[in-house]
This record gives structure tokens, sequence and C-alpha cells, in this order.
């Protein structure tokens, strides 16, 4: 288990689910008032509730070990709900979601946000860079699925683009690795139909590629290739299929 980011506060596994189901959902109203209502109910800045937001129980028992930035990072209110365009106030509900970038933004706002009693810079970063139980951090989730926002609102937040999840494959990779399956799965018309444009995973490889952290790879794509050779035939566990394990609230 690669989850190892202490908590500063306790909170009931009732809450926990409650406020990832919010970000997963995009609803941000509702993300609002349960911050707001935890951290009144633990006397501490919101800051504090984030950052214990942790999906704990054990990944035997469907527990992912990810943060609340996980969710909003990773497939987010996408496939959450069966569409119903006869229904008026289904329409209205889908309209007022957040996008995946909005909600995430919101909560990187709000965990370095200067309050009585802020948090350290180091568990800030311990937040942002959590290793939920495979491994994978927030940007990892944000890489795999292509979402070029997230990424960027991640590692302008902090995010170490150098770290590996369990099976050794760091966030440029696994974009990576999402831009060849696209490729492979559009086929050759797919190829010339599209000739100069590029995918969203070499839109995020490309940009993590040009950020300013990239130096911390110490040889960039060629590193993550190098590790990708040796790892693309393992199982999924490195990132693919993982969210979709993380229980929906009923």
């Amino acid at each position: 288990m690669s989850m190892s980011t202490s908590t500063p506060v306790s909170l009931s596994f009732e809450a926990i689910d409650d406020l990832i189901y919010d970000a997963r959902s995009g609803d941000l109203d509702a993300l609002k008032a349960d911050l707001s209502a935890q951290s009144k109910e633990h006397n501490c800045p919101e800051a504090w509730i984030i950052a214990s937001a942790i999906d704990a129980e054990p990944e035997a028992e469907g527990g992912t070990g990810s943060c609340l930035l996980h969710f909003p990072a990773a497939n987010g209110n996408a496939g959450m709900f069966t569409f119903d365009s006869t229904r008026l106030d289904f329409l209205e509900f889908v309209d007022g979601l957040a996008d995946d970038a909005e909600i995430l933004n919101y909560l990187l706002a709000s965990l370095t946000a200067q309050s009585a009693a802020p948090l350290s810079g180091e568990q800030i970063a311990a937040v942002v860079n959590h290793r939920n139980h495979s491994g994978n951090t927030p940007l990892h989730w944000a890489a795999l699925n292509t979402h070029l926002e997230c990424v960027k609102a991640l590692v302008e937040a902090g995010a170490d683009i150098s770290v590996k999840n369990d099976a050794g494959l760091d966030a440029i990779f696994l974009a990576e690795r999402t831009a060849w399956s696209t490729e492979e799965d559009g086929g050759e018309g797919a190829e010339e139909d599209g000739a100069g444009e590029m995918t969203k995973g070499r839109e995020v490889v490309e940009w993590l590629l040009s950020s300013d952290k990239a130096g911390d790879l110490e040889g960039g794509l060629s590193v993550s290739a190098g590790v990708g050779a040796e790892a693309s035939g393992s199982g999924s566990g490195s990132g693919a299929g993982e969210m979709m394990d993380v229980d929906e609230k009923k």
C-alpha cells in the first residue's frame, strides 16, 4: 500500500464519502457546503478538511487510498449519470454541474488559502502528491485521462511529474500510452482525416515536457519511455480502470 499522507483531523467515513461524491459528481455547491460544515464541526480551516478527506479503507474492502484531489483529476462526473433528455429537472441538474478543472481548482485554492492556521508547504505538497493504494498521484490520474487543464493546475500547485506509481510509471508515460492507444484505435483512416491534429494524450505529454518541472525527469520522455517498455505489458493497475473501482454513493 502506497498511501502515507498524515491527516490533520479525523473525519468520519460518511463525511469522506460525501466529499468524494461531491468532487466526483461536479456538484460545487454541495462540495462548498460540506467543506464548510466539516470545517465548523472540527473548528479548523477547510484546507485541513481537504487534506484529511482520504479514502483510507483497505484495498481488499474496495478502498482506493485516494485523496480528494484524485477524483476531479480522474474521471470526474463523466459517466456518473444516465442521460435522460426528457426530464427538465435532470437537464437543469446536469447543466449546474461544474467541470473537473473547476472543482480541482477550487480544492487547490482552498488547500493553499491563508488562514489563522494554514497548512505548511510540506503538508500541501503531501496532499498534491498523495499516492493511493496503487501508487498513483492525482497527476497520474489526470494524465492517464488526458485532462490537460487538470494536469496544468496540479503541476502549478506543486505536483511532482517525476513520481512513479507502484508499476514504475510516471504521469508522462501514462499520457503517452493513452496517446498510443488512441492512435491505434483510430486506425490509418483516422490518421489521414486528422493529419496534423494532436491527440489529447499527446497534448498532455508535450505540455508536461515543456513545463519547468520537466528537468526533474533527468532525460524527460526517454526515462519515462524506458520504464514503460518494461511495464507496458503489465496489468491496468498502473492507472487504467483503477478509478472505475470507486463506489458511487447511492
